[in-house]
């Protein structure tokens, strides 16, 4: 059997969905009483033909799909073709890159996620077109707060909530929503080994696939949180990323840079270094059409 492009799969895939009749959220309903779990938005990826099943789970699962969408085996299967060859330039063609190719330690975020039953590939749902992050950093040189403001797209229809991970370097209180814009405080779980912290926020309303919305919240960190860099995870390309930070004038870096880290396990790549003077202590670093990776601010002191 000819071998399709990703594309041509979730054609495939989205007409055989929709001549079932079912749901995604059903569909995915089904696959979890089958032990071949895939969440509703890596089904909208495959659909939408922005992903596609690679992993050993992930092909059980599709073949659990095809008896539950009444088609023949291999009907889908076979429209695979090969493994894609791993590699920086197949970003190009605006693959999704899982979450575990993006943080350094993925199965911390795995742990914390699954305390709140949310499995990773719900970590970019609905899909951030638009991102600005804004760190306060106080006298002390502790990260004390952030701002988050976020343009997303739905995915699928009846999106009604996203999550927001974050990595402290510990957590002696639970860290407080200071204000929302959009969307409101839903649940909060954090794996305290790792200090990784989980935020469920509900959307104020819910969106059909394919509308925009923009939402916007404020966390303020617990005391003593002394890293010297921040970060956000990309796993789709998206339209535009800015990360900002703002230093208390009397304690200026001696040294700021934007940084990208392609993998999670690749040493980051600096990419514009700051300049202070009196007049500012805000640094920001901002990236257009930015590719799936992490994308970030490292400072330090004499």
């Amino acid at each position: 059997m000819t071998s399709l492009a990703p594309a041509e799969f979730g054609a495939a895939l989205r007409a055989a969905i929709e001549r079932s009749g079912l749901s995604l959220n059903e569909i995915s309903r089904r696959l979890r009483d089958q032990e071949t779990p895939v969440s509703v938005s890596a089904l909208s990826y495959w659909q939408n033909g922005e992903n596609r099943p690679e992993r050993a789970s992930s092909l059980a699962a599709l073949t659990a799909l095809e008896t539950i969408l009444g088609q023949r085996p291999e009907t889908l299967t076979g429209l695979l073709g090969p493994r894609r060859p791993r590699g920086r330039w197949t970003l190009r063609g605006g693959a999704a890159l899982p979450y575990d190719q993006v943080w350094r330690r993925p199965e911390e975020v795995a742990r914390a996620l699954a305390k709140m039953a949310v499995t990773p590939d719900e970590l970019d749902t609905p899909h951030r077109l638009s991102q600005f992050l804004s760190y306060r950093v106080d006298g002390d040189g502790h990260q004390e707060s952030i701002r988050v403001r976020r343009l997303i797209r739905a995915d699928h229809d009846g999106t009604s909530r996203f999550v927001f991970v974050n990595r402290c370097t510990s957590i002696t209180r639970p860290p407080v929503v200071l204000f929302t814009e959009g969307c409101r405080p839903a649940r909060f779980r954090a794996d305290v080994p790792s200090s990784t912290c989980v935020f469920e926020f509900a959307l104020d309303r819910t969106l059909a696939a394919g509308e925009l919305a923009v939402v916007e919240f404020g966390v303020r960190f617990p005391p003593g949180q002394a890293k010297r860099q921040v970060q956000i995870a990309l796993y789709r390309p998206a339209r535009d990323v800015a990360v900002q930070v703002t230093f208390d004038p009397g304690r200026v870096p001696e040294w700021c840079a934007g940084v990208f880290r392609p993998r999670g396990t690749q040493p980051p790549e600096e990419r514009c270094e700051a300049t202070f003077d009196r007049d500012t202590s805000t640094f920001q670093f901002i990236t257009l059409d930015p590719l799936p990776g992490q994308y970030g601010i490292q400072w330090s002191w004499t």
